[in-house]
């Protein structure tokens, strides 16, 4: 079981409001009043994203035809006992270009609202400090109840039809409200102004951090991904300014912005209240310039409480190889074990024989090593690292996959080693000549010669070598797999 959640306790504010309907704006009565709006403010989301963290569990999302990773959904949550008082400081300045909706009823109280005492609406947009008017409210003297209320975006909202008393929302949406009881008009001929709006929040605010193993895998450079709830719809009741969520699953996205880091964010995304629910978060993303498709897991037990903030840092893990470049290389290099007549990848990544008639270097697209034989075509059936059990896991690196890695990440000479990105490391290994007593050339030693599968070419440190000068004299090189599925 996994549940993700930051939070804090919220209260609800009621600060003054002020009403609307719709008469034309154009030829007023005298007897009518324009109601004007002031920038509204939210009761503000909590400013911290981590307290604490209780312990995660670790899945192993295993697809078949598909490279494994675990994922591991860590808790993060308020220590018990946290809460922040309920004071102006805590009032938090609305995003720009928010729209939101004023209507007006008869009424002194919430509780006799109904659609025979509606009086009209209004509707507004955020420019800044100021608010412009897309739908004039105009009323009557008398007493009103206010019901203000937005979606937290930009987009304009549907028209109401005041056919009901409610109106829905689904997750994805940032619904706030505001309801101001027993508000007397009576400035005939005159302007009034609907200040201190204070929204009060009814979802949850959520998002997830997706992170790379450090020294494992290059950066995150994309993410997307959608989480599922058993509750995806619910209706907001004028009467009581309460949200009811309805039984019915149903999945919201969750974005990225340019992720570039080990560790990446999502944008916020807003759910509604539930409680002890199974959520299904699935992620695509980019690892190393790798793409990983549905990587998905399963919590159990989640409760969102409105006004909270919750989040899942999501760490992806892996014990099979280095992920950077676009591919997934072997933890170590190729080997051949003549006994057993298995082959076998180092598990330690700087593991290099540098002996003479060594096990771990073969010549181009010789299954073993040791073999002069030269065959400068290649053929995937002679490819040693296919041969590793299971048959046809890994495979020789081609020559743009080479390219591909060091357009990703210049090599960086180390003490016995290059390094690609801070994640791939390959020992220096020179090669082995085949003359007499196939001798290691220690000469060589401090480059790194990698086989691919263009005959002539190899990986040598920061750049792709050729042979051409030792073009007719058979030369064994180490071989460092790549994934093939």
């Amino acid at each position: 079981m996994i549940r993700n959640m930051l939070f804090h306790i919220s209260v609800v504010l009621l600060i003054i409001g002020c009403g609307k309907y719709e008469d034309s704006i154009e030829n007023p009565s005298p007897n009518n009043i324009l109601v004007e709006v002031e920038a509204p403010q939210t009761n503000g989301w909590s400013t911290e994203e981590i307290a604490g963290t209780r312990s995660g569990i670790t899945k192993t999302v295993k697809q078949k035809g598909e490279y494994d990773l675990n994922m591991k959904v860590s808790t993060l949550y308020y220590p018990a006992g946290y809460a922040t008082d309920e004071a102006a400081t805590r009032w938090a300045n609305m995003e720009d270009n928010i729209t939101f909706r004023v209507i007006a009823y008869k009424s002194a109280t919430a509780t006799e609202i109904s659609t025979a005492n509606y009086a009209g609406y209004g509707d507004y947009k955020l420019l800044g400090s100021s608010v412009q008017t897309t739908k004039s409210l105009i009323l009557p003297m008398g007493t009103y109840t206010f019901i203000v209320y937005s979606y937290g975006n930009s987009s304009a909202i549907t028209t109401f039809t005041n056919s009901s008393t409610s109106v829905p929302v689904t997750n994805g949406q940032n619904f706030m409200t505001y309801v101001k009881a027993g508000v007397v008009i009576n400035n005939t001929g005159s302007k009034y102004t609907l200040s201190n709006i204070v929204f009060k929040h009814h979802c949850a605010r959520y998002r997830v951090q997706a992170i790379a193993q450090a020294e494992r895998m290059g950066i995150i450079t994309a993410c997307t991904g959608t989480v599922t709830l058993p509750k995806h719809n619910a209706t907001y009741s004028f009467t009581n300014n309460a949200l009811t969520a309805q039984s019915g699953s149903g999945t919201i996205n969750i974005t990225w912005s340019s992720p570039n880091a080990m560790s990446v964010y999502s944008n916020y995304t807003y759910l509604l209240p539930q409680t002890s629910a199974s959520v299904t978060i699935k992620l695509n993303l980019t690892i190393g310039n790798k793409p990983f498709s549905n990587r998905s897991t399963t919590l159990s037990g989640v409760t969102l409480n409105a006004n909270n903030t919750y989040y899942n840092n999501v760490s992806f893990t892996t014990t099979e190889g280095y992920i950077i470049g676009g591919n997934i290389w072997a933890n170590g290099n190729l080997y051949y074990t003549a006994e057993t007549k298995k082959y076998g990848i180092y598990p330690n990544t700087l593991t290099c024989s540098k002996a003479n008639n060594a096990p771990d270097y073969f010549v181009f697209n010789n299954p073993l090593p040791n073999n002069p034989e030269l065959i400068t075509t290649w053929s995937d059936s002679r490819d040693p690292c296919r041969k590793v059990e299971p048959n046809s896991t890994w495979r020789t690196p081609t020559l743009q996959e080479f390219n591909n890695l060091l357009s990703y990440a210049k090599g960086v000479p180390k003490d016995g080693y290059t390094i690609y990105g801070d994640v791939l490391k390959l020992p220096y290994s020179s090669f082995m000549r085949f003359t007499d007593g196939h001798p290691h050339e220690p000469y060589f030693d401090a480059i790194g010669y990698y086989l691919c599968t263009t005959y002539n070419r190899h990986l040598q440190n920061e750049f792709i070598g050729g042979e051409d000068s030792s073009t007719g004299e058979i030369i064994a090189f180490v071989i460092r797999c790549v994934r093939n599925k």
